[in-house]
């Protein structure tokens, strides 16, 4: 069974805004810490095209 195509762009934008956020137990990540993690672990956890779209986007 695939994963929706949907889920799969909220997946990366969720843990985008969530690394973008303040925590009680952690600072905000910078848009390049972010874009590395995504980078990372694109096709571990994260669908490879939707984080490359998002990093298409993001750095600009």
């Amino acid at each position: 069974m695939s994963i929706p195509l949907g889920a799969r762009i909220i997946a990366v934008a969720d843990a985008y805004q969530a690394m973008n956020t303040q925590r009680a137990y952690r600072k905000e990540l910078s848009r390049k810490e972010i874009l590395d993690i995504l980078k990372q672990e694109a096709g571990i956890k994260w669908d490879p095209a939707m984080v490359n779209a998002l990093y298409e986007i993001k750095s600009v």
